[in-house]
């Protein structure tokens, strides 16, 4: 895996939007404010990219409205200042001092407006300021820096398509499994419980720690046929550098458990464990049966890291129902433990 480098910054490409991560693995974008991975190439594509190139262009904009705002400004200052003096100078028998400042006024406005024009390719400059578009969601013109704000968007939940009782979302996604980048199927675990594990990103140490808790217990899991699969809305990329990351530097060393990518969020929004304003998920499981019905599923805060015990508990109940046919009540446990 590739280290950031300070070095990167100073390409003409990169200077006005990349900065580094805490993780010297990371880098970051300004502009989209998103997370990359420390590859060159990766930051290369994302530069590139269509909705990196939109965002560079409003910031762009913004910065030459501003640009000619404050320039008005001080004109006007200057209009207002020599006003006095001309009318000072009306009252001594002259108001041509007055006609002709305000037309170099104008001239002098133009003049700026056609060069931000100029320099934006096309967009010209207003001497009204930064206006607001009907995207809440605006760069911030002082920094450059993309501030997510607030929409006025559904509640993820509504936008859910997972109902217990009912067949799970299908999805098929990029994974590593065992260090090696393949395809999986929801259809692929037909026959066998699965539990899809939703976590909110790579490098955190919450979410380490429960891949790390599942990996090291999957074989309690498989052993009552029984199979979990990690997804968050990382690439299959970043998934390749944290699980090739030893435990010790916060990586989850080749874990025993498939990690897919959701980087569209496709899979994120159809479960509705989707946190549109924040770009990743709560932190989130679904018991799916063998026959493909989603039979339980829990959503909670990305600050509380899940229990494997109860998770392990739950599927074991999922399964004596399906098997004796009645149901179990509150903290049941399987009779020969």
């Amino acid at each position: 895996s590739q280290r950031y480098r300070l070095a990167w910054e100073q390409f003409p490409e990169f200077k006005d939007w990349l900065t580094s991560h805490h993780n010297v693995y990371r880098a970051v974008c300004r502009i989209c404010n998103k997370v990359l991975l420390a590859d060159f190439t990766v930051i290369k594509a994302h530069a590139t990219g269509r909705r990196h190139m939109y965002l560079a262009e409003k910031v762009t904009k913004g910065k030459q409205r501003l640009s000619t705002s404050r320039a008005e400004t001080y004109l006007e200052e200057n209009v207002e200042g020599l006003t006095v003096s001309s009318e000072s100078g009306a009252m001594s028998g002259g108001a041509e001092g007055e006609s002709s400042y305000k037309e170099d006024y104008d001239r002098n406005l133009a003049d700026l407006n056609r060069s931000n024009s100029g320099a934006g390719g096309g967009g010209g400059g207003t001497a009204s300021g930064p206006t607001q578009s009907s995207d809440s969601s605006q760069p911030n013109y002082t920094t450059g820096i993309y501030v997510p704000q607030q929409r006025n968007l559904p509640p993820a939940h509504n936008l859910s398509k997972a109902v217990v009782m009912s067949p799970a979302p299908n999805w098929k996604a990029t994974a590593i499994v065992n260090g090696h980048v393949t395809r999986l199927d929801l259809s692929d675990y037909v026959g066998r419980y699965l539990i899809l594990v939703f976590y909110p990103q790579d490098f955190s140490k919450i979410c380490a720690s429960e891949i790390n808790a599942l990996s090291d217990r999957s074989y309690e899991f498989r052993s009552i046929q029984t199979e979990i699969v990690a997804c968050s809305v990382d690439s299959h990329l970043s998934h390749l550098t944290w699980s090739k990351l030893s435990r010790a530097d916060g990586g989850v060393s080749l874990p025993k458990i498939p990690l897919i990518a959701d980087p569209t969020h496709a899979i994120a929004r159809a479960y509705g464990v989707l946190l549109p304003d924040k770009g990743h998920t709560l932190r989130a499981h679904f018991i799916i049966d063998k026959r493909g019905i989603l039979r339980h599923m829990s959503i909670t805060d990305t600050l509380v890291g899940r229990g494997t015990d109860e998770l392990l508990r739950i599927v074991k109940a999922l399964q004596y129902v399906d098997e004796v046919e009645e149901p179990v009540p509150a903290d049941w446990t399987q009779p020969n433990e």
